[in-house]
């Protein structure tokens, strides 16, 4: 979403703080890069108590049996708890490595799977952001955006 913001002015300090605030904007990578951290960190905590906000559905017992325990999403898919992210000027990619692709989609979609598309995998989302999340990353942005880092050095005349 683009958009566009005009203001008029003759004190140099106020052009100064605007220009700051438009270079803040345009790149931000450094808030990017913090959201990745925070949404990580999130989806590490799905896989700990075994999916957020609504747990998992449980595994079939003959899955148990062949794993050996009852957690889903823990054993041979291990790798998506592999979870990386990278921050670019505008987003930020956060998913499981390419080696767990095969395995992500199906875990947080569901669907069917294996030999003739026998089995059937319940969806069990964990690629989420929760909604406690949502305060950290609002203060992660607007720590980015904060005025005052921009306030330094600049003087502003009285009119």
């Amino acid at each position: 979403m683009a958009f566009k913001i005009e203001v008029k002015t003759e004190d140099r300090g106020v052009k100064e703080l605007f220009k700051r605030l438009k270079n803040r904007m345009r790149d931000m990578t450094p808030a990017m890069k913090t959201f990745g951290e925070i949404i990580t960190g999130s989806v590490i905590r799905n896989f700990e108590v075994g999916g957020r906000p609504q747990k998992w559905q449980k595994l079939a017992a003959a899955t148990i049996k062949k794993k050996g325990h009852a957690r889903p999403l823990i054993g041979e898919t291990t790798n998506l708890m592999s979870i990386a992210y990278k921050g670019y000027s505008d987003r930020v990619v956060i998913g499981p490595p390419p080696s767990a692709k095969a395995y992500a989609r199906i875990h947080q979609l569901g669907g069917r799977a294996g030999r003739g598309l026998k089995a059937i995998i319940p969806a069990r989302p964990y690629l989420m952001v929760q909604n406690e999340d949502w305060t950290e990353i609002k203060e992660a942005a607007r720590d980015h955006l904060s005025f005052n880092p921009c306030f330094n050095g600049i003087s502003f005349s009285s009119r």
